[in-house]
């Protein structure tokens, strides 16, 4: 009876283990898949130059992509040779049940920052037009060095740009996701959001620029593996 119960632990314990090595073939936890590899090497094809803006190149840790599951990471600070503005931007690529979490409503509340109730805008761009839907709020620090924050963020997946209120349940189908932040200074935490220039510089210049030089490349991957499929 012993041999028979320790024969069925043993049992047990396989079909869990392997379970776990399925799932995380699944979920590519042991290795990231083709598709995130790929989107990983994409994104660093943004131009450090957009126009009269101009990017220094910034780093994300490796505490930052392990809290956040991101494979492929990017940050820079583009600053306009004309007017002096500056805007920082975040691309984070990666499964959709990692990217689609760790919104700002999580992160800078952690950091100190009061955030406001977050609205979503509407960016046109593109030739012909497209829409792109973000969320925007602001983050707000007192104390002796106080600061205000306008944030901008949304997720690119196989539709377009989005920020649906449950990211989490929208992506889940899809192979990748990447999530993209813009952050800039401003001088207090009113004013209209849709006359912030972070705005211009999204439809003009940052946009049109991802979806040429980034994701293009992702409907014909897409059409290619449905083919196969066939």
């Amino acid at each position: 009876m012993k041999s028979q119960n320790l024969i069925q632990i043993i049992c047990a314990l396989a079909f869990i283990v392997g379970a776990g090595i399925v799932h995380g073939a699944w979920t590519s936890r042991w290795k990231p898949a083709a598709p995130l590899l790929e989107m990983a090497g994409r994104i660093k094809a943004l131009p450090l130059e957009l126009d009269d803006w101009k990017a220094t190149e910034g780093e994300v840790s490796l505490s930052e992509r392990k809290m956040t599951g991101a494979v492929g990471a990017l940050r820079r600070s583009y600053t306009n040779t004309i007017n002096g503005q500056e805007i920082s931007v975040m691309l984070l690529s990666g499964l959709p049940g990692d990217i689609s979490t760790h919104t700002p409503e999580a992160c800078y509340p952690g950091a100190g920052f009061t955030l406001e109730p977050s609205e979503t805008i509407m960016c046109r761009y593109g030739s012909p037009p497209r829409l792109a839907e973000f969320h925007t709020a602001v983050a707000s620090k007192g104390g002796t060095s106080p600061m205000a924050l306008r944030l901008f963020w949304g997720w690119r997946g196989s539709k377009g740009w989005s920020s649906p209120a449950e990211p989490r349940w929208a992506f889940g189908t899809e192979d990748v996701l990447t999530k993209l932040y813009t952050v800039r200074a401003i001088p207090n935490t009113t004013g209209n959001p849709n006359h912030d220039p972070s705005v211009e510089f999204l439809s003009t210049e940052l946009l049109p620029q991802l979806d040429a030089l980034v994701f293009s490349a992702a409907p014909q991957a897409q059409a290619a593996a449905s083919t196969a499929t066939r």
